[in-house]
């Protein structure tokens, strides 16, 4: 499909002015003493999805975020566990499959069953359809299609704790006005860190073209926000406040028709450039 013709199918993000600074707080709110059964069931997902290849490495993603937990692999020959950044990754030792369980603090317990092969059956990821909305493609390779603007040397794993916190304190958001909270979706978090590395202080057609190029074609929403980085302590919440307080960004947070999201973070020459994408892969025609 030629490059104009995707871009025909891809609808316009949510557009806002870039906000600069915060004068309030660095505190998260609590979470309501109502919050929903629902919100509270643990679960547990892979960054990469379930289907992983000898030598990959894949966080371990906990919901509700921000939850401590234990976790064990029921075979480490095949999947082995180490814990980076205050995160479980998973490391993939040989094929096979393995199940990753997680247990938090008040003994509740979560599985995933995890499958490793020894290499792809094919070099073109299958159809975004064919697999849960929040998993990315099966691909080792992030970038689907190179022809769309991306970064080939954009760290897509630099600041993934910042971006974790920026997804949980965004969820936090979505619960305490009744929304469902977002799962992490692989292609929409390389898109948003390959976004971050570019320095935006405002929305571009690089952004679209971004998610195309690795994997992401549905439409959706994002934000992007800048401020300076000298004696930042807490960039996922000065981020997620400077939306929350900006109502065009609150209700790209706040949409009630998507299902998974992603984050970006960059940290250069005494800024911090953060963005995020929500979106849903049934939901062709989103705006």
């Amino acid at each position: 499909m030629k490059k104009k013709d995707i871009g025909m199918v891809l609808v316009c993000m949510a557009l806002g002015a870039v906000l600069f600074g915060t004068t309030l707080p660095a505190k998260a709110a609590e979470p309501s003493d109502g919050a929903s059964a629902q919100a509270m069931v643990l679960k547990v997902s892979s960054y990469k999805g379930n289907t992983l290849s000898v030598g990959d490495r894949s966080m371990v993603v906990v919901s509700p975020y921000g939850t401590s937990v234990t976790a064990v692999s029921s075979n480490p020959g095949v999947i082995a566990l180490e814990q980076v950044g205050g995160f479980y990754v998973m490391v993939v030792k040989s094929t096979g499959t393995a199940v990753v369980s997680v247990t938090d603090d008040a003994g509740n317990t979560a599985s995933m069953t995890m499958t490793v092969g020894g290499a792809e059956s094919s070099p073109t990821p299958p159809p975004a359809e064919s697999s849960s909305p929040a998993q990315a493609p099966e691909s080792s390779d992030p970038v689907v299609n190179s022809e769309w603007s991306h970064n080939p040397d954009a760290d897509l794993t630099a600041n993934m704790e910042i971006r974790q916190e920026m997804v949980r304190l965004i969820n936090q958001v979505r619960q305490e006005h009744g929304l469902a909270e977002l799962p992490i979706d692989n292609r929409l978090m390389n898109a948003m860190q390959d976004v971050s590395t570019q320095h935006f202080l405002k929305h571009t057609q690089y952004e679209r073209e971004a998610l195309v190029a690795y994997g992401w074609l549905y439409g959706g929403s994002n934000n992007l926000t800048s401020f300076g980085a000298d004696g930042e302590s807490d960039i996922a919440g000065h981020a997620v406040r400077n939306w929350v307080n900006s109502p065009g960004h609150l209700q790209a947070m706040l949409r009630e028709d998507v299902t998974c999201i992603g984050t970006g973070v960059t940290v250069d020459g005494g800024r911090t450039y953060c963005c995020m994408s929500v979106g849903n892969p049934d939901g062709h025609g989103l705006l």
